[in-house]
Parts: structure tokens; C-alpha cells; sequence
């Protein structure tokens, strides 16, 4: 962990910083290089919850997305919800307000504006929470994570990704070649494998997954050149499924114990 400052998102988004106003869906799915990163993702969050419907034999009723941001998870949700012919009601969480906006106006789900450390919902109320790309940015990593657990069900799938900043590759980015990212961004927590699934068994959760995800290219401007190239990128996965601290994230399927 990083001991930094909580940054407040409507100062951030007042100030204009990028990473708190830009538009998601243009920085995420509309560049080649990042877009394969998400519809990789999504392919293995989709394994994940199939695996979980199969084994406890029943489609999910309620989904949360705590920290949506401007949404692109849920309509990776909403379509896997339409296209297994479940009904389960979608909700989206997030502390900011523009993110909030930009995701209520896609109407593919329910919006609150609320922290990951003190969600506003009932307990066990959710079958599925996904928490992507949010717990690096969270001070109160303990808070976040029990409130994830009491929001879920028993039994319940919890589905987690976080950058593997902890990562010899993930130092080398933020302490060498790119030491501005760690000024524009307020990543708290830089995780690897083995510290990340410490923290969500202290949690109370079973881990059944863990996947590395793609391969940590240490400059930004570097991994969209890499990532632009089909070929390329398979070459660097490839490295990463021969040595996993190579990743550039690591995706978690746990579950909420029934007791």
C-alpha cells in the first residue's frame, strides 16, 4: 500500500484532471489497444459467472457494479443478462457525480451515488457484485472490502480486478519511465497476486479464480503501440501465461461462503 491523500472527485473533476472527467467509453473501447483489454475482460467475467450459474443452479436475480464510473461494465452486463434470458435487475454504485450521470443516462440500470466503503444498499442483497478497477483507489481497503461482503448474498459471486501495479513491471512504470502517472492518478494500493488474494481471504471471502491479465507494458504511450498489433499482443500474452508477475492485472472470482 501508498499512503496518499484522498482526492475529492469533485475538486478533480472542477480542476478538469483527466482521469476523473475524461469519457470512458471513448479512452476504454475506442483505441484497438484498450478495447481488447476490456472485451478480454469481459470474456472472463463472463466465464466466471457462467461457472457460478452452473454450479449453484439458478440465474442470478439482482447484479451490482460498485464503482461503475460511466458505466461500460453494465452494458457488458445488461447484454449478458439478455442474452442468457435472465431478469436479473441491474444496479450501478459510484462517489462520483458525473460518472453517476453519464451511466444513469444509458438506462441499462439502477444509479446511486454512494462509496464503496458504505454502500447504500441492504445486506445480502446482491447474487453478483462486480468491483473492477476500483480498489487500487480506495485508502480504506479493509471498509471497501467488508462492505462488498455484507452486500452479497451467502453463496454469493464477488468478481475482482485490480492493475498488478506491485508488479516488477508495475515499479518500473510508476518509479522510472512514467513517475507523472502516479500524480495523475490516485491508485493507494498497488497489488500483486499473492497480497490482493491475502486481503479478500482476511475478507471472509473463497477465492476459486485468479487470472492474470494481459502483460504489464511499462509506459502508457508503449502498451498502445504493443497493444495496436493483434500478432503482438498475443506474443505478450503469451509471456504472461509463462510468467504470471509479468501481468498487467489480475481478474478474481471469490465467493461469499453460505456459512
Amino acid at each position: 500500500m501508498m499512503a496518499r491523500d484522498v482526492r475529492d472527485p469533485q475538486t478533480e473533476i472542477a480542476a478538469g484532471n483527466p482521469w476523473y472527467v475524461e469519457d470512458q467509453f471513448a479512452t476504454q473501447l475506442g483505441a484497438p489497444a484498450f478495447r481488447a483489454v476490456v472485451e478480454n475482460r469481459w470474456r472472463t467475467f463472463t466465464a466466471a459467472i457462467d461457472t457460478w450459474a452452473a454450479q449453484t443452479r439458478r440465474a442470478p436475480t439482482r447484479i451490482l457494479d460498485a464503482g461503475c464510473g460511466d458505466g461500460i461494465n453494465l452494458t457488458f452486463l445488461a447484454r449478458l443478462n439478455a442474452e442468457r434470458g435472465w431478469t436479473a435487475s441491474l444496479f450501478g454504485a459510484d462517489y462520483s457525480v458525473l460518472r453517476v450521470d453519464r451511466a444513469q443516462a444509458l438506462g441499462t440500470a439502477r444509479l446511486v451515488r454512494t462509496s464503496v466503503t458504505a454502500l447504500a444498499f441492504e445486506a445480502a442483497a446482491f447474487d453478483i457484485v462486480l468491483c473492477n478497477q476500483v480498489l487500487e483507489h480506495v485508502p480504506d481497503l479493509s471498509a471497501a472490502l467488508a462492505e462488498l461482503r455484507r452486500v452479497i448474498a451467502p453463496g454469493g459471486l464477488l468478481l475482482v480486478g485490480v492493475p498488478n501495479e506491485g508488479s516488477p513491471l508495475g515499479w518500473l512504470r510508476n518509479h522510472v519511465l512514467q513517475r507523472s502517472i502516479l500524480h495523475t492518478t490516485d491508485h493507494v494500493n498497488m497489488f500483486t497476486r499473492t497480497r490482493l488474494s491475502q486481503y479478500l481471504q482476511q475478507a471472509g471471502f473463497v477465492i476459486r479464480e485468479v487470472t492474470a491479465e494481459g502483460f504489464f507494458t511499462p509506459h502508457t504511450t508503449l502498451h498502445s503501440l504493443l497493444y495496436g498489433s493483434q500478432s503482438t499482443r498475443r506474443v505478450l500474452e503469451a509471456i504472461t501465461r509463462l510468467f504470471p508477475t509479468l501481468a498487467a492485472g489480475l481478474l478474481v472470482a471469490a465467493e461469499r461462503p453460505v456459512t
